[in-house]
């Protein structure tokens, strides 16, 4: 490799490590825990995440509906699984209950199983849920790019409801009115109640479920 590396993306994971996705001489490459392993079976990919101690999570933005898009790799970067998994991947967010991915507006008003906005795949690639067919009366997600984990599914937001929204694995959602001026934040974290929203370089510490206000937690640009 040259010296000219772009970092694509990174993942850290407690007792699993840390994982980068480099570009250089317009070859991608991981980075695992002091493995370096060439991957090129696509031309651009834009992503990665850390799925257990021997598996990792590949995948292409794609708006071309691309057969595939989403690769799991073992620490040996043998491809083991290989899926379409939509259009337009904004976010992707993984816990034990799987792969969890949010789609832009391009897959969303689109067509294939991106139109479901939020969905979640096991590694091999099977559908194991789907936001817009399997929640009723759900908040609407027309860009699903911000995204956090819990114990039992993931946390997004409803920009147009203005709303936080816990999606369960099995269906079930809890609902918060969310600050409007805390909408089309750029991350989230949810600890014991309490949203950290990042937003123009600061931090809001939100306790949603005390029903307190949000404050100013830190100024990045400080």
């Amino acid at each position: 490799m040259n010296d000219e590396i772009e970092v694509v993306d990174s993942d850290t994971r407690k007792s699993m490590g840390s994982a980068r996705l480099v570009k250089s001489n317009h070859h991608f490459y991981i980075h695992w825990n002091g493995l370096i392993m060439d991957f090129n079976r696509h031309e651009y990919v834009a992503g990665i995440r850390i799925i257990d101690e021997n598996h990792l999570f590949i995948w292409a933005f794609t708006l071309e509906g691309e057969p595939t898009n989403a690769w799991v790799l073992d620490v040996d970067g043998d491809i083991k699984h290989s899926f379409h998994a939509g259009n337009a991947i904004e976010a992707v967010e993984i816990n034990d209950t799987g792969i969890w991915v949010g789609y832009g507006d391009e897959g969303i008003f689109g067509e294939g199983i991106s139109t479901e906005a939020l969905v979640c795949f096991s590694k091999e690639g099977t559908v194991r849920f789907q936001y817009n067919q399997e929640v009723r009366k759900a908040p609407v997600l027309h860009d699903c790019d911000v995204m956090c984990t819990s114990e039992k599914g993931v946390w997004v937001i409803s920009s147009i409801d203005g709303r936080l929204v816990h999606v369960h694995a099995n269906g079930w959602i809890e609902i918060y009115p969310m600050p409007r001026h805390l909408l089309d934040c750029s991350s989230l974290m949810i600890e014991d109640g309490v949203a950290y929203v990042e937003k123009e370089g600061q931090i809001y510490r939100w306790p949603f479920k005390e029903r307190e206000r949000a404050e100013v937690f830190q100024n990045d640009n400080k």
